[in-house]
C-alpha cells in the first residue's frame, strides 16, 4: 500500500512538470540505459543485452537479455553470479522490474566499469519478481 501511495505521488509530481520519454525510447536514442541503486549498476543495451554488476569490487552480477513487457516494465533473463565470491554454476533466473524515470538529469558515471561515457539516469525502480528458471 505504501509503495502505491509513493508511486502515485511521484506520478503526480512529474505530471505537473516535464514529459519524460520511456526507457525504450532512451535506449533507442542513446544505445543504452544505465542506472544504479548504489550497490549495483544496471545496464540495458540496444542489442537486447543486459548487464548488472556491482558498483564496487564484489557483489551480485547478471548477464543476459532484456525484453520490454510494457511501458518501463522490463524482463531480464540471465545468468546470475557473484564477483569475488562463490556462485552457483549456471544460475539462470528471470527478473522483472518496473523502472520509473524521475527526470532527464543524470548522475556521475564513475561507478561504471565497462562504459564510463554512459549517462546514468536518476530512477525509482521496483523488482517485481526474481524466479529461478533452471
Amino acid at each position: 500500500m505504501v509503495s502505491i501511495v509513493f508511486m502515485t505521488v511521484i506520478f503526480m509530481v512529474t505530471a505537473a512538470g516535464e514529459e519524460l520519454p520511456s526507457i525504450q525510447e532512451i535506449i533507442q536514442r542513446e544505445g543504452q540505459f544505465v542506472f544504479t541503486d548504489g550497490s549495483s549498476v544496471f545496464q540495458f543495451y540496444c542489442d537486447g543485452s543486459f548487464i548488472m554488476e556491482p558498483a564496487s569490487l564484489c557483489g551480485r552480477a547478471v548477464e543476459g537479455k532484456w525484453t520490454s513487457l510494457d511501458f518501463n516494465r522490463m524482463q531480464i533473463n540471465g545468468t546470475w553470479t557473484w564477483y569475488n565470491g562463490i556462485s552457483a554454476i549456471n544460475d539462470q533466473r528471470r527478473m522483472t522490474i518496473f523502472i520509473y524515470l524521475l527526470s532527464m538529469e543524470t548522475q556521475d558515471s564513475e561507478l561504471l566499469w565497462r562504459s564510463s561515457d554512459a549517462r546514468m539516469y536518476d530512477v525509482y525502480f521496483v523488482v517485481e519478481e526474481i524466479i529461478q528458471v533452471n
